[in-house]
This record gives C-alpha cells, sequence and structure tokens, in this order.
C-alpha cells in the first residue's frame, strides 16, 4: 500500500483498534440542513444492489459459498496481466467465478459488504466466501472486500464521528482478516464536500489498521467520473491508496433525458472518459494511481426516436453484455464513431435504443489506459458476459502476458505495434509500441497504396514501450482517408490500419 500523511489522531485510534477493545458508535450525528443536496443519480452499483436485494426479498435465494473452509494464501503467480486489472465480483454472480481466467485479473474486490452509518456492516452477503478466495489465489490474484455505504446522511455520520469510523475500520479489518483477504476497495457514493477532509482522515485510519494486520495490504477507493460534490481529494486520496478505481461510466444514467454512451471514449460533450482522466490530473493525481473502470453493460432506454441522442421517455434497464450481444444480434449492431461505442435500435412499437460496450470498444479503451500510462483497468462487472469468450479475449490481447508484455501473432517476434488511439481521428493520434529488447526500429505511415508518406521515428531504441506521434500540423497535410502504419524492428514487420477523418 502506498504511503500515507498521517493525522494526529490515526496512532490512538489504531491503538485501540489492536488492543482488541470494544469499539461503540457515537449517536447519529445532526446533519445541518445546508448540507443534504438531493442525491445525485444511483451508479450502476448502486441500483444494481439494490435490484439484487429486492430479488432477495422477493424469495429468490443467491449462491452459498463456503464459509467455513481453510483458505489458500496468494500464490506467487508465475505471469498476470502486465498492467493492474481489477475486477468487482458481485455477490449474486455466485460461482461465476469457477470461469474466470484469473491469469488475466491482478485484484478482485468482493461486492460488497454494506456498511450503517455506526460503522457496523448491516448485510455481508455470506461473506466470507472461501471458495472465491482461494481459487483466486490459487491463480495469484488478491481478493478484497468492498466496502458500500451509498447515502450521503448515513456518509456524513459516518465519516463526521471519529468512534463511528474506528468502528467501520474494527469491523472491516476483521472481515479481511477472518475471510483471508487481501484487503479493502471503499465504494462510498454521495459524499458530501464538507466530509473531503474526514474521508482522507477514514482512509488513514484503514490503511494504518490494515498494516497492523497485514504484511502488504491493499487499498483501492472507488471515485467518481465526475465529482459533482467537490468531495474527492484526488491527490491525496491516491497518496492513501494503491490506486484509484475511477468509475468511468454512467456518463448517461438511467434517468439521463436522452440517450446517449455510457461511457464515451470521445465527443458527447462535455464529459467523456479523457475529459475525467483529464481533470483527475488537473486536481494532482498521476497516472500511476488511477485505474480506468470500463463497464460490462449498457443502458436500455425507452426513446422519441431512432436517432442517437434522442430524448428518453423513461428510465433505462441496465443490460449486461451478455444481454446486450444476444439483443444486438437480434436487432443489427451500430456503431457510433464519435463516442467508439456500439449501440442497436429497434421499434416495438415505440423506439427503445441500447447503448453498451463490447470487445472493440474496450479494446479502445484499455489501448488509450497504455496510452496515457494508466495503472491499468477496472471492470463492472466479472462475470457479466456470460459464457462469452471476446471480452477475456480483449484483456488477453492488451494486458495478457504473452501479448502485452511479450509480442505475440508474429513467429519469433520481437516488437509489437500496439493500437493507435484516437482511431478514426481528427487531429493528433498517438502511436505506441513495444521492443522486447534495445534496437534499431523505424515507424511509418504509408497511404493505401503503400506509398511511403512520413517516417513517424527512427532509430536507436531501449527495450520497452515507446510512444510517437502523429501530430496535427503533419497529418492536416493529407487528406481524410485510410492509412497504414508500419513498424520495422527486431527483424519483423507488423502494421496498423488508420482512419483519419475531417
Amino acid at each position: 500500500m502506498r504511503g500515507a500523511s498521517p493525522f494526529s489522531a490515526v496512532a490512538a485510534l489504531v491503538a485501540l483498534l489492536l488492543s482488541g477493545a470494544v469499539v461503540r458508535a457515537d449517536a447519529p450525528v445532526v446533519i445541518p440542513a445546508g448540507d443534504r443536496p438531493v442525491d445525485p443519480s444511483p451508479s450502476i452499483h448502486r441500483i444494481e444492489l439494490d435490484a439484487w436485494k429486492a430479488r432477495e426479498a422477493a424469495g429468490w435465494a443467491p449462491w452459498a459459498d463456503p464459509r467455513d473452509l481453510p483458505t489458500q494464501p496468494l500464490a506467487g503467480a508465475p505471469g498476470g496481466p502486465s498492467r493492474e486489472v481489477h475486477g468487482y465480483h458481485p455477490y449474486w454472480m455466485g460461482s461465476a467465478y469457477a470461469g474466470y481466467d484469473w491469469s488475466l485479473l491482478s485484484t478482485v474486490a468482493f461486492f460488497s459488504l454494506e456498511l450503517h452509518w455506526s460503522g457496523i456492516i448491516v448485510n455481508d452477503h455470506g461473506w466470507p466466501w472461501t471458495g472465491l478466495v482461494s481459487a483466486a489465489h490459487a491463480g495469484g490474484t488478491r481478493v478484497l472486500v468492498t466496502a458500500t455505504l451509498f447515502s450521503q446522511a448515513e456518509i456524513t455520520s459516518l465519516l463526521s464521528s471519529p468512534a463511528n469510523r474506528a468502528t467501520a475500520v474494527a469491523n472491516l479489518v476483521t472481515a479481511v482478516t477472518d475471510g483471508g483477504a487481501d484487503g479493502v476497495n471503499i465504494d462510498f457514493e454521495g459524499v458530501s464536500g464538507s466530509q473531503k477532509t474526514n474521508l482522507l482522515l477514514f482512509m488513514d485510519e484503514l490503511g494504518a489498521a490494515l498494516s497492523g494486520a497485514l504484511a502488504d495490504p491493499y487499498v483501492s477507493i472507488a471515485t467518481p467520473a465526475v465529482d459533482w460534490s467537490d468531495a474527492f481529494d484526488y491527490d491525496e486520496l491516491e497518496a492513501r491508496t494503491d490506486h484509484l478505481m475511477i468509475m468511468a461510466y454512467d456518463y448517461h444514467w438511467t434517468s439521463a433525458p436522452t440517450t446517449g454512451p455510457v461511457a464515451p471514449l470521445s465527443g458527447w460533450d462535455p464529459y467523456n472518459v479523457p475529459w475525467t482522466v483529464a481533470d483527475y490530473q488537473s486536481s494532482g493525481a498521476t497516472p500511476g494511481g488511477m485505474l480506468l473502470g470500463v463497464p460490462y453493460y449498457g443502458y436500455r432506454w425507452p426513446a422519441a426516436s431512432g436517432d442517437p441522442g434522442s430524448a428518453t421517455t423513461g428510465s433505462a434497464t441496465a443490460r449486461t453484455y451478455d444481454q446486450a450481444y444476444s439483443e444486438a444480434a437480434t436487432h443489427g449492431r451500430l456503431w457510433d464513431a464519435e463516442s467508439r461505442t456500439p449501440w442497436y435500435r429497434y421499434e416495438s412499437p415505440g423506439w427503445t435504443q441500447c447503448w453498451y460496450e463490447d470487445a472493440e470498444s474496450l479494446a479502445l479503451k484499455y489501448a488509450y489506459a497504455e496510452a496515457e500510462s494508466l495503472a491499468g483497468v477496472g471492470i463492472w462487472a466479472l462475470g457479466y458476459d456470460g459464457a462469452r469468450p471476446e471480452l477475456w479475449a480483449a484483456l488477453r490481447d492488451a494486458f495478457g502476458t504473452a501479448s502485452a508484455a511479450a509480442p505475440v501473432a508474429l513467429p519469433g517476434a520481437g516488437a509489437r505495434l500496439g493500437l493507435p488511439f484516437p482511431n478514426p481521428f481528427r487531429g493528433a493520434v498517438g502511436v505506441p509500441f513495444h521492443l522486447t529488447n534495445a534496437s534499431p526500429a523505424r515507424l511509418t505511415i504509408h497511404d493505401a497504396s503503400g506509398r511511403l508518406l512520413r517516417v513517424l521515428s527512427s532509430g536507436e531504441f531501449a527495450a520497452g514501450m515507446h510512444r510517437a506521434t502523429w501530430n496535427e500540423s503533419a497529418a492536416s497535410a493529407f487528406p481524410a482517408g485510410v492509412y497504414f502504419l508500419r513498424l520495422e524492428a527486431e527483424g519483423t514487420v507488423s502494421s496498423r490500419r488508420l482512419v483519419r477523418v475531417k
């Protein structure tokens, strides 16, 4: 875990937690009327947690994972993804973890342990899941418990009370140690701006307590695509965690006034994925502290027409990737070039539109994360692809040890040309390439007939990842159309297709 900036109260609270003393909760904190804005639109995390709890109340029985089996310790994996891949496993996905490719996951976060404002865990959803922990650990994947609290009033009551924070920390540390887990993911949504400092203090206290209980704890925190309440101090949270798990989705939400992409990679101003990453960096967060959360789901709205961005006529229904893929196959998959995401529509009798993510759009996001040197990606949620293999393949192509840490697909190759981003592009385009060994390399761009147009990069390069740019001034000399990138290095040649638009 990254080093934390201590507050004066931390040492005393940690000593109390480690002493075994009973920690009591304070009475509810009185929240000033001015600190009670309307809760923001609920995230997909909250929507689905509430929906599955409602199913339970109606008689649905969730998977009962073993709670009393001895858990295996975390194995030293021989490989693993080339970047952090942090996936949520919601309790309602049950035994789906039996089909996970652990070689592509560095972290799995059990979702969730529901907190109360007093710091007690009011619903653990069957935790400890010793079957999940043992399977993940055998594959070299760390396991976190996700602590959730989605009410602004309750979050304020928890964070503003030292005793309530201490109770929550003590309960979370116990849950981690009793379940054989490796750390905690915090998912507090609806945090008031008045609690910015208290959230930092809570993360300090949690990190210190986990460090006293585990040899190498891991802490992450789910953070918003847009911080509407100015409640998340990104650079300070980064200093107190291993990673910020940016929920870079729900840019169009269930009650959005118009249809549109859940996670636009460009366009659809003012807010999209690059805007969010830039906002984090302008607030002091570094690429190495960020995980780009990606959606394995979409939203299906009733709409006024079949046009992209049409007015919605009701709230959306969430669709997992598996569901959206099947429906798109029936109604016809469409591609939105502006956002670089798929969607589909149908009329029966009124219009319905669904915007989602698939292997193509996720591959572009993975390339973006790599081009921006982000620490990695996060997934909401594992298992949402059902038995379909293509989303695992997209992860493997981007971050698998056989493809990202070393070149593949070219027999004997030692060099790999990455995915250019953005593609299609209007102005500048970034082109990543990887060399296994120090070597001369030449990266060029050609027209559709193979004619050399420009040398983007040429010379001696060290082993590792490199990035060239075809900038606006150079690209503007050429018309819109199809071009080809060509990398010559380490005795091999590889190429990528590139599209320039006006």
